[in-house]
């Protein structure tokens, strides 16, 4: 895996890291392997972080530029004290190809 920056869309800043289904399924693999075999789709990537969903009931955020890194060590902070709002049931930290913390949350449609 690259970490070579991934020009993002007009607009978006570039990426600072490559982040694919083959990375997820790795860190799910290595820090949370009883939800490595659900199914996993690349949602959107938007201009901090890459969405996937994870099996119904799950996604996965991760974020894409250093800048947003710290932005989700204050949600996993935050968001448990906020119970309306979706909490993350897992947390993932950095692993060979991946440098940041990461999430995995309650799927919500809509």
């Amino acid at each position: 895996m690259s970490s070579k920056p991934v020009a993002g869309a007009i607009g978006t800043p570039t990426s600072e890291v490559e982040i694919n289904a083959s990375l997820v399924h790795s860190l799910l693999a290595a820090q949370h392997p009883d939800l490595a075999h659900l199914p996993l789709h690349l949602v959107d990537a938007g201009w901090d972080n890459v969405m996937f969903r994870l099996g119904d009931q799950l996604s996965v955020r991760l974020p894409r530029r250093n800048i947003a890194a710290t932005l989700i060590e204050h949600e996993q902070t935050w968001l448990p004290q906020l119970p309306t709002l979706p909490i993350p049931c897992r947390l993932g930290h950095p692993a060979p190809g991946y440098s940041w913390k990461w999430s995995v949350l309650p799927w919500l449609e809509g």
